[in-house]
């Protein structure tokens, strides 16, 4: 006889900080952790009973969440596991792929370690990105040269107006930079329930990124292996995005997004570059500028620019408000110093999108998702002139 799943627990008033890693957060109407359907559903029909909006809380590793909290359902993913498979790849070498299924709450680095344990090539370049595997598809997580939708092959998704489950392939998950459905044009409509990818047994180092390359050259490591290869990205993240840990504060990875720009933007910031901070200036960004992927660029003339080399332009490295801290080491990072509020963090980004739009004209965006915050409160801290 079947095992009835327990009902679910929907649990009143509960404090979200300790679900981010930004450790920041006020609490939510209802909370109520998912490790089966029928609780996803449960949780949807307690929505719908008390006319309340939906949050999905994953590992809460890109989001920013008010200090009112949100009122409303957070459904909170639980379900873990991974299931491996086995074919032969495209080219023909018996056993060479390796299909990884994995639930959705499994947390992402644990998710990579496994597949290096294993000598499974793929996503050892995204090693140490916090947060959970379904949270990682939302934002088509991307670093140091590989970006999910390098090896991403469908996904299972519980629809929550009708509480069915559906596989959507990659291409009905609309991926693109730090993009899905999931967090565009499908917002809001599903809950993740499992990722697959595509892995390989055969090694496929990618190495051609700037602080990679300069790691392994400092060693005179011409030919690293993939446990190397991982350990050279955790320590240059730690370097550059500390990983949230409660005892010194924590943050929510990248907090704004490298700006694409079609022809007459990147030629106006060149000038505008020049004009203000010299040809010194001018001449780094060019040679910093990124050619974007063909997926996710606008044309096939558009540049990528660094917006951590725009924030550092604008003597923006260290700025504070309150307890929240631009990085001063990696300035696409906003930190909690400890007890920083929600709006302390977005006065930072205020600032910080206001100097860089007056000094360069470039209007860059935020990356996490702002959760619980009236449109008027956003458009105060946030707003361009």
């Amino acid at each position: 006889m079947p095992v009835r799943d327990p009902s679910l627990e929907a649990l009143q008033d509960v404090p979200l900080k300790p679900y981010t890693t930004f450790k920041i957060g006020g609490p939510a109407r209802y909370l109520c952790t998912v490790t089966a359907a029928q609780h996803a559903r449960d949780a949807v029909a307690l929505a719908g009973l008390h006319s309340l909006p939906i949050f999905v809380l994953g590992g809460g590793s890109n989001i920013l969440v008010s200090d009112a909290g949100f009122n409303g359902v957070v459904i909170h993913p639980a379900q873990t596991g991974l299931d491996v498979s086995t074919r032969d790849s495209v080219g023909g070498a018996s056993g060479a792929e390796v299909g990884l299924s994995i639930g959705a709450g499994e947390p992402w680095d644990r998710t990579v370690a496994f597949t290096v344990e294993q000598g499974w090539w793929g996503i050892e370049n995204l090693s140490h990105i916090p947060g959970q595997s379904g949270a990682a598809l939302v934002q088509n997580i991307g670093a140091y040269g590989r970006q999910l939708s390098d090896v991403f092959e469908e996904t299972r998704v519980l629809r929550l107006s009708s509480g069915e489950v559906e596989t959507l392939s990659e291409a009905d998950c609309g991926l693109g930079y730090r993009r899905s459905i999931f967090n565009s044009t499908r917002r809001g409509q599903f809950l993740i329930w499992s990722i697959a990818l595509r892995l390989s047994s055969v090694p496929q180092p990618k190495l051609g990124y700037r602080d990679v390359e300069a790691y392994f050259a400092e060693r005179g490591n011409k030919t690293p292996s993939q446990r190397e290869i991982r350990q050279a990205i955790i320590e240059i993240r730690d370097r550059k995005f500390p990983f949230p840990r409660e005892e010194r504060g924590g943050n929510a990875g990248s907090f704004f997004k490298n700006p694409t720009l079609g022809s007459p933007e990147w030629e106006s910031l060149q000038k505008r570059v020049r004009d203000r901070f010299g040809d010194a200036a001018s001449d780094r960004i060019a040679a910093l500028r990124l050619r974007p992927d063909a997926a996710t660029s606008r044309a096939s003339d558009s540049v990528k620019i660094p917006a951590a080399l725009l924030i550092d332009m604008c003597g923006l490295k260290g700025y504070e408000a309150g307890r929240a801290q631009v990085n001063p080491s990696q300035p696409l990072v906003i930190l909690n110093q400890g007890g920083a509020t929600a709006d302390d963090v977005l006065r930072v980004a205020g600032h910080v999108r206001r100097t860089v739009h007056r000094e360069t004209g470039v209007a860059l965006d935020l990356e996490p998702e702002l959760v619980g915050f009236r449109p008027e409160d956003v458009q105060s801290r946030l707003g361009l002139p």
